[in-house]
């Protein structure tokens, strides 16, 4: 009866350590995830004031996301958040993904541009009659100049369009009490 009072107690006792392991596994991945959001959120934020600062939407902007964590983590936070917390993290990082998708639209169509103006500037060297004369160099070095001092590429409307709308849409998330308890979630005192 001792022998299996022992074995009763050994396996309950690795059972709670297991147990206590893996609670203390979950909380730290909890608080890991909300720091990362935290810090997803305040450099989003940061290019969209960068945005609202300068008034300019172009190839220059910033990445918003590199990686959309609140989509990865969010399950962590279901019993910390209300629907409407939830509501107002999922619109901000929406936002922020059709930003980072028109961001990469706009620096796609750049780069088409750039490579369909580089096949011009390629088919007009090839035009010039004598390219290894003096003469030829001279209309060479002429064209490639005048190409150079243009600096004029294509640029749709419809990226630009979707990164303000999105812009409109996201709201601030630092500002809200569901961030404060993000940040407490994090272990975040500032």
């Amino acid at each position: 009866m001792s022998m299996e009072l022992l074995n009763a107690t050994v396996t309950f006792i690795v059972g709670l350590i297991a147990f206590v392991v893996y609670w203390l596994t979950k909380r730290a991945e909890k608080r890991n995830a909300a720091t990362i959001v935290v810090m997803d959120i305040r450099h989003a934020e940061q290019v969209v004031l960068t945005i609202l600062e300068k008034q300019v939407v172009d190839r220059n902007l910033k990445e918003i996301l590199l990686e959309n964590n609140w989509a990865k983590y969010k399950h962590l936070f279901a019993s910390d958040f209300s629907q409407d917390d939830f509501a107002a993290f999922n619109r901000f990082f929406v936002a922020c993904t059709e930003i980072a998708d028109a961001r990469k639209r706009i620096l796609d169509i750049f780069y088409s541009n750039l490579t369909a103006k580089a096949s011009v500037v390629q088919q007009k060297l090839f035009e010039i009659d004598n390219l290894s004369s003096p003469e030829g160099q001279a209309s060479k070095h002429q064209l490639i100049n005048t190409i150079n001092s243009e600096d004029f590429v294509f640029e749709p409307e419809e990226p630009r369009a979707r990164i303000l709308s999105s812009l409109q849409l996201m709201g601030r998330l630092s500002n809200t009490i569901a961030f404060e308890k993000l940040k407490k979630l994090g272990g975040i005192n500032t």
